[in-house]
């Protein structure tokens, strides 16, 4: 949703894409959080589900990674095609913005979309995107990796694997939407940077905790595991190094900095607060627009994902039982703190008659809220 003048102006881009973003962004988190526990012990015995979750992420950010380099690799143009009294095109004007066809690589980009991908990008939008290019924040190898250590797939089979993914409806209708996006708009990738990098120090934080306290063996892919046949020494040894593997968590790590990407991240913000000036307005109504659908987009994906892993039921059963645990504790929370005004006004409250009673006293040591 475009931002009015005033807004705009006292807003910065990141805030603007938060505020916009804030009721479907809320969905999505709420999406997330009751789907991990069911990919995750107890609820699954093996990473099959995370892995189908992170064969669904990689794609898009093998996609817009890769776009923005070959933005950053292709011919400089020193026209200035996006001034304010120059229409710029919407992915949306492209004709019937129909899906492309899965590249045979992942890494490939569609014939269609090569042509006006790679016609020369304006020098003030590339300089932007250049100055905002941050290596240590890509994480497309990180997920390739991780994809690799938790299923033993050789590179090609990944590729495959990626590619069929690729495919899918929603997850194919994204890339090509982020495809035609980019190319009518390169700007908008600063949309699918902040929401896909800065979301991995925020919840992905808490993901990450969640993910690292799970026992080493349940990473482990079946193929690394002993046979049958194998001897004890041969079977503990085998054990043993799989242990000392770093879990398969590189998707969440940034380890190129001893801050965990702190830095990184506060480089990002701090250049885009610096470069954020170079936009015309109608090209920050682009990125934030954009932002908004990646989030619509993304909860489509997990809709797809419930299909694919079954989830969907489990989900809404989860949040069902969730909610009215909520109720049944806030329920009595505010019975005991009735109880405990009810003895407090019996005892002439706590002056000199009784004090708080009993069932008061019990009420303010289990830490019930009080109410009124």
């Amino acid at each position: 949703m475009p931002l009015d003048n005033g807004e705009a102006a006292t807003r910065s881009l990141g805030n603007a894409i938060n505020a916009a973003t804030r009721p479907i962004h809320t969905k999505l988190n709420k999406l997330i959080i009751y789907r991990l526990p069911l990919a995750l012990p107890p609820q699954s015995v093996d990473a099959s589900k995370y892995v189908s979750g992170l064969l669904h992420i990689t794609p898009i950010y093998l996609t817009f990674e890769s776009l923005w380099r070959e933005i950053l690799d292709s011919p400089e143009s020193a026209e200035d095609s996006s001034t304010e009294d120059t229409p710029v095109r919407d992915a949306s004007d492209r004709a019937d913005d129909k899906p492309t066809s899965a590249p045979t690589d992942i890494h490939s980009t569609p014939d269609d979309l090569d042509p006006p991908h790679h016609a020369a990008v304006c020098t003030r939008i590339r300089s932007l995107l250049s100055h905002l290019h941050i290596e240590g924040l890509e994480r497309s190898e990180a997920l390739q990796q991780d994809l690799a250590a938790l299923t033993g797939w050789s590179n090609r089979t990944l590729v495959e694997q990626l590619n069929t993914n690729a495919e899918s409806a929603v997850l194919g209708a994204f890339l090509a939407h982020t495809k035609a996006s980019v190319a009518a708009n390169p700007h908008v990738l600063l949309a699918y940077a902040w929401v896909l990098y800065m979301a991995l120090f925020s919840g992905g934080r808490f993901i990450r905790a969640s993910l690292e306290r799970i026992e080493a063996a349940f990473w482990t892919p079946a193929s690394a595991f002993p046979s049958p046949t194998s001897t004890s020494s041969t079977s503990n040894t085998s054990n043993q190094k799989e242990r000392q593997k770093p879990l398969p968590l590189r998707f969440f790590r940034f380890d190129t900095t001893s801050d965990d990407g702190e830095a990184l991240k506060a480089t990002f913000k701090s250049r885009l607060a610096e470069s954020e000036g170079l936009l015309a307005p109608r090209e920050r109504d682009d990125v934030v627009r954009e932002a908004a659908r990646i989030f619509e987009f993304m909860v489509r994906v997990v809709g797809e994902l419930d299909e694919v892993c079954g989830t969907d039921e489990e989900a809404g059963r989860l949040l069902r039982t969730r909610s009215r645990d909520s109720v049944t504790v806030e329920r009595e929370r505010r019975r005991c703190a009735a109880a405990t005004r009810k003895v407090r006004r019996e005892g002439g409250g706590g002056g000199g008659g009784g004090g708080e009673g009993k069932e008061g006293k019990e009420g303010s040591e289990a830490g019930y809220v009080r109410f009124g």
